[in-house]
């Protein structure tokens, strides 16, 4: 088996365990926001709510990944729905990164900068532009 080979392969395994985890997570969360009535606490009729402006929508960037793991710990919907999605953001990143470092293993320059600068970008997208959009 060659090395393209072997990225090929790696690359299938992180996209389908990620994509499943992420799946898992979610439907978790989902379950449990239905068995508690609730989302950090927000009732699901508040949560569900889209027309109504005098009740107002729940925004995610209310819930910073830092209440992730205490959410987890205390089994609310919210903090597995959020790291469902976060593992589903971050699942090209990794793909990413293996891709990296297959490319300067075999020491292929070309590949090595076209994939740093696309991780680059990915990740000052997912990290860093955020803070500047005020919606």
């Amino acid at each position: 088996m060659d090395t393209s080979d072997k990225l090929t392969l790696i690359v299938s395994y992180i996209l389908k365990y990620a994509v499943f985890l992420s799946i898992t997570l979610i439907i978790i969360g989902i379950s449990l926001m239905f068995i508690n009535g609730n989302a950090n606490g927000v009732p699901i009729s508040k949560l569900a709510d889209f027309n109504n402006a005098q009740t107002g929508t729940y925004n995610s960037s209310s819930f910073s990944p830092t209440q992730i793991p205490g959410a987890i710990m205390s089994l609310d919907a919210l903090g597995f729905i959020s790291l469902g999605l976060w593992v589903l953001i971050f699942t090209p990143v990794t793909v990413l990164v293996s891709s990296l470092v297959e490319y300067i293993y075999v020491k292929n320059k070309l590949y090595t900068i076209l994939t740093f600068v696309v991780l680059f970008n990915l990740m000052a997208a997912i990290l860093i532009v955020p803070h500047f959009v005020k919606v």
